[in-house]
């Protein structure tokens, strides 16, 4: 169940969007911390553009280049409308949704019988529809707000019946979205009309005779400054010239080098910020992650004292923040920090990221994943009912907060080991041309064979995925028992895992294929002497092995056996260098052993890739 902020005693808990820009037809679930993710362009920006067009605060204006445009054409047909429906619930002491709204509180008072609907279990909520639509008579697209009569399912939503009259602006105050974009900068919102400074310090909160006289104050500096300044009473005198020329009486010209009136204050303030043992530095001289995270601290500060003016007054605002990329121009460790005072921001918080750092602190039923298909933005969200506490556990720990990156992946790739670990990306990027990370994919070694949480994850984010496993039987156990459990059919049955055949692991595998001569190469490099392998023979003859077997390297096959030994001994070290010299050889079908070839023919035929030719 959603626990929603309490303060405010309303929450939006769905939002619908029709033909703005690239969103067609989406519905996204909101709570009270929403964390949207997704690829650039996915729809995450035009999301909460049209959430601020709906419910924001100094709406914005919207016109022709906001309507989407379907596959084809050059202009929006003007009988196409911009449709955004917000849902509001009542909500309760204990941050849960109420059945109805308290007898008598401030929103039934402001919205009135034509702004609170019923649902058929007689549940009440209030629906607002913003409508974009061509005016013939005005010649321009124009804007207006209504509430709806019911809330219809999804499918059938655009046509949901509006009440007659209009949504007033003073019963859409209260409901405040203050959109936060990613260019934020408290140095310019300083000297910025309307930004959340100037709105904050307005009103000092100070007694007219207090205000008088600090006023008196600051007169009395103005003058002693004048009149110690040679430099300004010239220019006074200088100016006294206006006198003559634009005045047909007496006239006066004073220079004030302080602003007189406490008002004006504001206007010229400068914040200083200083670290451990450095001097202060004003903020228009530090870096732009230091003035977007004090931008968004003043929003904070904004947002709780305009919470507390509203309820000292009796009245109650719900205020919403829609915050674009916070994460911007901060180093990892500040993208981790960031969430914890997001989380303090007072009403409730939209935010996009493109941060694994800031995506993976959010609960799993937070997170709602943009993504295009067909040119249109679909969202979709995690849905763990399905799952026990263990699983959720898992996924959360395991995936969200240690590899948070696979949620903004092209595709992952998963495996148990070490040696795939550092030889999987290398091999990748001989046989593409690029590195994982150009391609947008991610390697994952899982823990142990514990394959479920990552395939449920981007299942559940409609992520591609692939698995290389080892052959051995409990590894492959192990994993048809993960497929089965994510509704997958067994290893053999599916095309996007690779199972290395004959009851081996990775090493015995790439001797299998006849690389024994590169894994000895490969050897002397790292142990930098040729034919490490004889003395590494001589020194480990009979000697027990991790399971107590006695090493015999005297047999026919001993060779292969020392060689096997070495690498599962050195897994970290070897897996790099064989895997370089392998994929570096001058027969381009020895390059790849086949079923690392096998899994990148997968993903080519899946993403449309195409191995380079001479990848050498």
């Amino acid at each position: 169940m959603t626990i929603y902020g309490a303060e405010s005693g309303i929450a939006i808990v769905s939002a619908r969007v029709r033909d703005f820009r690239s969103l067609a037809n989406i519905e996204v679930e909101l709570c009270d911390f929403t964390v949207l993710i997704g690829a650039n362009n996915a729809g995450k920006t035009s999301f909460l553009d049209a959430l601020f067009a709906a419910i924001g605060v100094g709406r914005k204006s919207l016109d022709a280049d906001d309507v989407r445009l379907a596959i084809g054409e050059s202009a929006p047909p003007k009988t196409r409308e911009v449709l955004i429906d917000v849902m509001l619930r009542p909500i309760g002491a204990d941050g849960k949704i109420l059945d109805a709204y308290p007898a008598g509180s401030f929103w039934t008072n402001l919205w009135g019988a034509t702004g609170i609907a019923t649902d058929d279990s007689l549940n009440e909520f209030t629906p607002i529809r913003t409508t974009l639509k061509w005016s013939e008579i005005r010649g321009e697209y124009v804007l207006e707000r209504r509430f709806l009569r019911e809330w219809r399912p999804f499918d059938d939503w655009a046509a949901a019946a509006t009440q007659d009259r209009l949504v007033t602006a003073a019963q859409l105050e209260p409901l405040a979205l203050h959109y936060m974009d990613a260019k934020r900068d408290l140095d310019e919102d300083l000297r910025k009309p309307g930004s959340f400074w100037r709105r904050l310090t307005e009103d000092l909160g100070l007694s007219v005779p207090e205000i008088e006289e600090m006023e008196k104050t600051l007169s009395g500096i103005n003058e002693q400054i004048v009149s110690k300044s040679a430099i300004l009473k010239h220019l006074k005198q200088s100016l006294a010239g206006l006198q003559t020329v634009v005045a047909s009486d007496s006239g006066t010209v004073d220079v004030a080098p302080v602003a007189r009136k406490l008002r004006d204050l504001s206007k010229g303030v400068d914040v200083s910020f200083q670290t451990a043992g450095a001097q202060p530095f004003p903020l228009a001289r530090h870096g732009m992650g230091t003035r977007s995270l004090a931008a968004l601290l003043v929003f904070r500060a904004y947002a709780s004292w305009r919470y507390k003016q509203a309820t000292d007054g009796g009245d109650s605002v719900h205020s919403v923040l829609a915050l674009e990329e916070p994460e911007s121009h901060l180093h990892p460790q500040a993208q981790r920090s960031l969430f914890a005072h997001i989380k303090q921001v007072t009403g409730q918080r939209i935010v996009s990221t493109h941060s694994p750092y800031f995506a993976g602190q959010a609960p799993l039923q937070d997170l709602r994943l943009f993504f295009k298909a067909n040119g249109d933005s679909s969202v979709t969200k995690l849905d763990t009912s399905s799952l026990n506490k263990d699983d959720i556990r898992k996924l959360q720990d395991t995936v969200i907060e240690t590899r948070g990156d696979i949620l903004f992946s092209r595709g992952v790739v998963l495996f148990e080991g070490q040696t795939e670990e550092q030889g999987l990306p290398i091999y990748a990027g001989r046989y593409w041309g690029k590195t994982v990370h150009e391609l947008g994919f991610c390697f994952v070694r899982v823990n142990g064979t514990d394959y479920f949480p990552f395939i449920w994850m981007a299942k559940a984010l409609r992520i591609p995925w692939y698995i290389f496993s080892d052959g051995e039987p409990m590894p492959v156990a192990h994993l048809t028992t993960a497929l089965r459990k994510a509704g997958e059919p067994e290893p053999d049955k599916c095309p996007n895992v690779v199972v290395i055949p004959g009851d081996m692991g990775l090493e015995k595998y790439l001797l299998s294929e006849g690389y024994q001569a590169e894994i000895e190469q490969a050897i002397d490099e790292i142990e930098g002497k040729s034919k490490h392998l004889d003395d590494y023979m001589k020194s480990m003859q009979g000697q027990k092995k991790k399971g107590g077997k006695t090493r015999d390297y005297t047999v026919a096959d001993g060779r292969e056996l020392a060689a096997l030994d070495y690498l599962e001994g050195n897994k970290t070290s070897a897996a790099r260098p064989l895997a370089v010299i392998i994929s570096s050889l001058e027969d381009p079908k020895r390059r790849f052993p086949r079923k690392v070839e096998e899994l990148f023919e997968a993903i080519s035929k899946a993403h449309g890739l195409t191995a380079v030719k001479d990848p050498a």
